[in-house]
C-alpha cells in the first residue's frame, strides 16, 4: 500500500468519524427508556438533558465532557490529515506519530465513554427507568471509534514507509550520478584530441605533387594560348 493510499484511507475514515459524530449529536434517539409508571417509551441522547423528570443528568456531565472532548478532537485530526494529504505541514516521521497517538487517544476515549455511558443506563434501569433499548446510533458510535483506531494502525505502517522510499531513491539517484558520470567520460574520450597532430607523410607528397602537376598543366596551357595568337 502506497504512501498516498495511506492518507487518503486516513482522510475518509477520519471525515467519515467527524460526519457521524455530528450527526449523533443532533439524534436523540440514542436510547429508548422506559419509566416505571408511564409505559410510554422516551428517547434519550447523552448530549442533551431531555429526561429530568425520569433520570437526574447528573450523572452523565462526566460523559458529556467526554464526548465534546472526542468532537473536538476529532475535528483536530480530521484538520490535520488534511493538511498532511495537502502537503502544508512536513512529512517527517513525528508528525506521524503524532497522528497516530491522536488518532490511538481519540478511539480510546471515545470507547471510554460509550462504555462508561451504558454503564450508567445500566445503574439507571432499577432506580429511575424499568428497561432501556439501545438504537442504531450507539453502534455507529462504536464504529467511528474502530475508524479512528484504524487511523492510528494505518499512520505506524506509514511511518515506517519513508524510510525505505528514501534508500530507494538514494540508491537511484547514485546510479543516476554513476551514469552520468561514466557518460561524461565517455563523451571526453571521444571529444578529446591531441593538441599536436602532425600530418601523415604519404599526404604531403600526394598534395606536393598534385601541385607540381597543376603547375605543368598551365604553362602548357598558356604556351597553347601563344601558339594559337602567333
Amino acid at each position: 500500500m502506497s504512501k498516498r493510499n495511506i492518507q487518503t484511507t486516513n482522510l475518509l475514515f477520519s471525515s467519515w468519524a467527524v460526519v457521524s459524530l455530528i450527526i449523533g449529536v443532533f439524534m436523540k434517539e440514542w436510547v429508548e427508556l422506559v419509566p416505571k409508571i408511564k409505559k410510554v417509551k422516551i428517547s434519550h441522547s447523552p448530549w442533551m438533558t431531555c429526561c429530568t423528570t425520569i433520570w437526574p443528568e447528573d450523572s452523565l456531565k462526566v460523559v458529556r465532557i467526554m464526548m465534546v472532548l472526542v468532537l473536538c478532537l476529532s475535528f483536530f485530526l480530521n484538520l490535520i490529515l488534511g493538511m498532511q494529504y495537502t502537503y502544508v505541514i512536513p512529512q517527517n516521521r513525528y508528525i506521524q506519530l503524532i497522528i497516530a497517538f491522536s488518532c490511538f487517544l481519540t478511539g480510546c476515549l471515545l470507547l471510554g465513554t460509550l462504555t462508561l455511558y451504558h454503564h450508567k443506563l445500566n445503574q439507571g434501569q432499577g432506580l429511575y427507568f424499568s428497561s432501556f433499548k439501545i438504537t442504531w446510533v450507539p453502534f455507529t458510535a462504536y464504529l467511528t471509534a474502530v475508524f479512528f483506531i484504524t487511523c492510528g494502525f494505518l499512520c505506524l505502517l506509514q511511518c515506517k514507509q519513508p524510510i525505505h522510499s528514501c534508500t530507494c531513491q538514494k540508491i537511484h539517484s547514485s546510479t543516476e550520478q554513476c551514469i552520468d558520470k561514466q557518460l561524461c567520460g565517455q563523451s571526453i574520450q571521444v571529444i578529446s584530441l591531441p593538441e599536436s597532430t602532425a600530418m601523415p607523410r604519404g599526404i604531403v607528397r600526394l598534395s606536393s605533387q598534385q601541385s607540381k602537376e597543376d603547375s605543368a598543366n598551365k604553362e602548357h596551357l598558356q604556351k597553347r594560348h601563344v601558339t594559337w595568337a602567333l
